[in-house]
This record gives C-alpha cells, structure tokens and sequence, in this order.
C-alpha cells in the first residue's frame, strides 16, 4: 500500500473526526477542525496525517512540553490509524515523523501515554523501541463557569 505522511490541513477535519471516533471519541467535523486549526496554528503542536489516494489512514498529534521537575520534551498525544489501513506501516511511519519534528525542535525524548485496554498499542510501541516507564491514574474534574 502507498501512502505519504503529510501536514494536517484544515480541509482534512471530516476525515480526520471519523478516524477520532475509532478510537472511541465522539466528536463533530466541526470541533475537529476547530481544534486542528488552534494546533495548526500552535507553535508547540505538530499534527501529520496519512493519506493514500484520497484518503486520510491516519493522524498524529505531537507536542512540545515543558514540565518543572523534567524540561522539555515531545508528547504523542494522539495517534491512530483507520482499521481497514492497519498493518501497513502507517502509525511506524507517523511516529517516525513525530520523532523528526522532534528532533528538529531540539527535543532530546518522546513519550507515549497508552490507555491500559489498548493492548495492540502496548505491544506497537514497544516494538518500536518505547520502554514502559510508569503507570499512572488519570483524574477529570469539570469545571462549572461560574458567571
């Protein structure tokens, strides 16, 4: 399969909403491309998609990130590949941009946050060389707009 890894476009947000709700996310084309164009514009974001004809297979999201108790470094906040794609390379070949954009930000580590259910990511990403380092908790709290 022939694909090319590209920068995100705004135009790209229906296909990109679809494959956000593979991985179990509700979202609108219209909140999709709203949030991708703050990261298009975000100078700490980086987002590439897959595209093969006239397809989008997938996308990731990269950040840079400044920590207090670690400094700076790059974060897959976001990655996945469509279903009928998979197997192909694809999410090798967008990590492998996420690490060049990285690079040339002067990022030095990236890191992975991967839901406990997603076992097929656990076992991708430690073949492509990430090591576990932690397991952790994830608390949410609404905040209710007090005006």
């Amino acid at each position: 399969m022939q694909f090319s890894v590209v920068q995100a476009t705004g135009e790209l947000s229906e296909e990109i909403a679809q494959l956000t709700k593979e991985l179990g996310y509700q979202v609108s084309a219209t909140e999709t491309q709203n949030w991708l164009i703050d990261l298009i514009n975000s100078p700490f974001h980086f987002v590439f998609v897959a595209v093969s004809d006239t397809n989008v297979c997938g996308w990731i999201v990269v950040e840079k990130r400044l920590l207090l108790e670690s400094g700076l470094k790059a974060e897959i906040t976001g990655l996945v590949v469509g279903s009928k794609f998979r197997r192909h390379g694809i999410a090798q070949a967008l990590v492998k941009a996420a690490e060049l954009w990285a690079n040339e930000q002067g990022l030095k580590q990236i890191l992975v946050r991967s839901n406990i259910s997603r076992k097929e990511s656990h076992v991708f990403y430690s073949s492509i060389g990430f090591n576990q380092s932690k397991t952790s908790h994830v608390y949410v709290k609404r905040i209710i707009n007090s005006n």
